[in-house]
């Protein structure tokens, strides 16, 4: 995680410093009382000095964010002041909310550009350089979220007709998770709509071993029918609505 002010980038201080900025940028407009403070960065046994420490952490980047980002004291809690703009994941948030309803109107074009301008703003491991189980488990939701931001965004590519280009990201997403059906899916339709129903079929049948080797399981009954209609010349497997959210 890192911050920067007219191009200059700002010392955020100690990972556990880190972490208690990560916490007051994910909650946005809610309050965030001490405790939840406390609890994010000393889940199991916080020491005498946590409150104390809390608020020194606080302090301290009170005066790093100074200009770029206030935090508040209000109701009893902490809310950061800042513009929507300055912060990656809400306008990631945002983005891929308008995607949605750009899809649900028809408008392909405009949930392309959207979700392509979301993943834009993914680079590296989300929240790096913070601690505790708490934000591990929001790192681990936020990738799943760029994961399934890049599969809307190859459904939406194939629905254009442009294959490759989806068939460029599926790639990428099977890599990362091996075992997710409906990437597979995604990518023998990108591959069938680009002309190569061999390279489907031969997908399919690592797809299988993969899930017989490690799972113990066969295809799901969806990557069966799609398989049948690859075999039977016919690669049509539905809409872009039907594509997208599958994941």
């Amino acid at each position: 995680m890192r911050a920067w002010r007219d191009g200059l980038e700002l010392p955020l201080g100690s990972p556990q410093q880190r972490t208690t900025l990560a916490v007051l940028l994910l909650r946005g407009s809610r309050i965030t009382s001490t405790e939840d403070l406390v609890d994010a960065l000393w889940p199991d046994a916080p020491p005498e000095t946590a409150v104390g420490t809390v608020r020194t952490y606080l302090s301290r980047l009170r005066r790093a964010l100074s200009g770029a980002a206030e935090i508040d004291w209000i109701a009893g809690g902490y809310q950061l002041d800042v513009p929507a703009e300055s912060v990656d994941v809400w306008r990631f948030r945002r983005d891929t909310a308008a995607a949605a309803e750009a899809l649900r109107h028809g408008d392909h074009p405009g949930a392309a550009g959207l979700l392509t301008d979301a993943l834009a703003l993914h680079r590296g491991t989300p929240l790096a350089g913070t601690t505790g189980f708490y934000l591990a488990g929001q790192r681990a939701r936020l990738a799943e979220l760029c994961r399934a931001a890049t599969a809307d965004l190859a459904a939406v590519t194939i629905e254009l007709d442009r294959p490759a280009e989806a068939i460029a990201r599926l790639r990428g997403l099977v890599a990362e998770s091996p075992i997710s059906e409906p990437y597979h899916g995604l990518l023998m339709t990108a591959l069938c709509r680009a002309g190569r129903p061999a390279d489907a079929l031969a997908h399919y049948d690592q797809v299988r071993r993969l899930l017989a080797e490690q799972l113990g399981v066969r295809p799901s009954a969806e990557l069966r029918e799609l398989h049948r209609r690859i075999l039977a010349g016919d690669p049509h497997t539905g809409r872009v609505a039907e594509l997208c959210g599958a994941h």
